[in-house]
């Protein structure tokens, strides 16, 4: 069928969506007028990078404000897609390099409410695009582990683009079903992100085929894979683990159906009140108690798999769950609700257990630990301190990775169903396809080059041999033309790391010496670089 090419508008006057909203909100038309506009583009700032009050300080003279609710999180004055001329290139490369992250605001609320703990292992279990995984990430303080899942190879890759984007040291990217993920460490996860797959009909602000597209059968076709989803993740999670389930999607049948058959179906999981003080200044709905199944003719049916709950007790606790309409918040629309287990330890003494050791010729390219040869070399040009990490090396790559890579996921087994254990120092069951940073490149046997993905997130302890602070004047010299410049030092040949003191941060210029100093930053870096001297962009 062709393109709807009416307005918005229109569209959304005629559309399914408008007339399921009568049965969804006791003010459609307040909310249409809400649901009709751009979104504003919203963004957070890493805390994680050295420079992060000058970051502010830049976005602020764009016109930027806080978003009372979210820590770190900024909304922009213009809409997403049109960011001003004089601000386009600036703005871009902040979010390129990892200074900024834009994200819907509706979409940071799910990381806050997982009540993340230093050294947390956290699934994030349809992760991609990325940008809650590295919300996630952030909060933990580049602590713990963030295991970043996706069913699709494609999306991983997205995923692995984001993560390297941001730097964040705790990212750990598999490719699974999620309705078969394995349970790790031993225990279970700390807490778990199930953002499931949804129909999209709270994203109007952002995506208006949803006027023309959206019919209540799509949340019906997407209800089993949900619930399988929210019951993977109770199985897997630790007892006392907090467990968030999100949609953008405003549909009941998405959301409190979802959350009604789970509570109907598993005895040791219930809802959590979610505390006003942790969304203070964000307006919203508690969840809905009671509700209509429509066909695609929006026409009430009755459906016992969608039907609103026969236990007075669960309909009464779907009240905890929340609803961001966009009349309400003045965002997109978003629903969440808060989970916790509460297990009692399975008795598995009936089980024969099957255990599978470690095989250092299974197939794979999985990352390995680093081995002393390699350390003993980086601690001598760069002298990175290790106390809080791990290092990986995975063919010509070294991977700095949090300690509780290590120690708490490669390090203890793995459960992948209820009768089989996998011993620990071994990936596989997960089918790692990425983690932590890439950080160095070998050259040869003595030669390491810092990657650009490395650059801000690697902690030094000393300068190392390969590590030189400089002054300005030196690096306005190295950074005025993008040319190889003159070796006036008499640097090593091989990798260098320059640092200048600038803004009250340090800011680090990767170089490579051969017969002469070439850069070895990126585009975006350079537009960074070049602001930080003072140069216009």
């Amino acid at each position: 069928m062709a393109d709807d090419l009416r307005p918005w508008r229109e569209q959304a006057l005629d559309s399914s969506l408008l007339k399921a909203m009568s049965y969804w909100s006791d003010n459609p038309e307040e909310w249409l007028e809400a649901a009709l506009p751009r979104l504003p583009e919203t963004i957070r700032i890493n805390p994680l990078r050295k420079e992060k009050i000058w970051v502010k300080e830049q976005i602020e003279k764009m016109g930027a404000k806080r978003i009372e609710w979210c820590p770190n999180a900024w909304k922009m004055p213009w809409v997403r897609g049109k960011i001003p001329l004089e601000h386009r290139s600036l703005f871009i490369a902040l979010h390129e390099t990892g200074r900024i992250t834009r994200q819907e605001a509706v979409s940071m609320i799910p990381s806050l409410l997982l009540d993340l703990k230093q050294d947390d292992v956290v699934l994030d279990m349809c992760a991609s695009p990325g940008s809650k995984s590295t919300h996630i990430a952030e909060i933990l303080n580049g602590t713990g582990v963030v295991i970043a899942n996706d069913v699709s190879k494609k999306r991983t890759n997205t995923l692995v683009a984001n993560a390297q984007r941001a730097s964040l040291p705790n990212l750990l990217i598999v490719q699974h079903d999620g309705r078969h993920i394995p349970r790790v460490p031993g225990e279970g996860y700390d807490a778990i992100l199930v953002d499931a797959p949804c129909t999209g009909s709270a994203t109007t602000r952002k995506n208006p085929d949803v006027w023309t597209k959206w019919l209540p059968s799509g949340g019906k076709t997407l209800h089993s894979l949900q619930i399988d989803l929210l019951l993977r993740a109770i199985k897997v999670a630790r007892s006392g683990a907090s467990i968030v389930y999100s949609t953008c999607s405003l549909d009941p049948i998405e959301n409190e159906a979802v959350i009604a058959r789970i509570l109907e179906q598993e005895q040791d999981v219930e809802i959590e009140e979610i505390s006003k003080e942790q969304l203070k200044g964000l307006s919203y709905q508690n969840g809905m108690k009671e509700w209509v199944v429509l066909d695609d003719n929006m026409d009430p049916i009755d459906n016992s798999e969608f039907n609103t709950s026969l236990n007075p007790k669960i309909m009464k606790s779907l009240n905890r769950c929340i609803r961001i309409h966009q009349d309400d918040s003045g965002h997109g629309g978003f629903f969440v609700a808060k989970l916790r287990v509460k297990r009692t330890d399975e008795d598995t003494n009936q089980l024969e257990v099957r255990r599978i050791s470690s095989n250092p010729n299974r197939k794979g390219d999985f990352p390995v630990p680093c081995i002393d040869d390699d350390l003993t070399t980086i601690m001598e040009i760069h002298s990175p301190d290790i106390e809080f990490a791990s290092l990986w090396k995975k063919g010509k790559r070294i991977l700095w990775g949090s300690r509780p890579m290590k120690e708490r996921v490669w390090g203890m087994e793995t459960q992948s169903r209820i009768d089989r254990v996998h011993d620990g120092e071994q990936w596989p069951p997960l089918k790692v396809i990425h983690l932590g940073i890439r950080a160095w490149e070998s050259r040869d046997k003595r030669a390491y080059r810092l990657s650009s993905e490395g650059l801000h997130s690697i902690h030094l302890k000393g300068l190392g041999e390969r590590v030189h602070r400089i002054d300005e004047d030196e690096a306005f010299r190295i950074l005025k033309d993008s040319l190889p410049i003159e070796n006036l030092e008499n640097l090593a040949p091989g990798g260098h790391l320059l640092l200048i003191e600038k803004h009250n941060s340090e800011w680090r210029i990767p170089i490579w010496v051969g017969e002469r100093i070439s850069r070895m930053w990126k585009q975006q870096e350079d537009v960074i670089l070049r602001k930080m001297l003072g140069e216009k962009t």
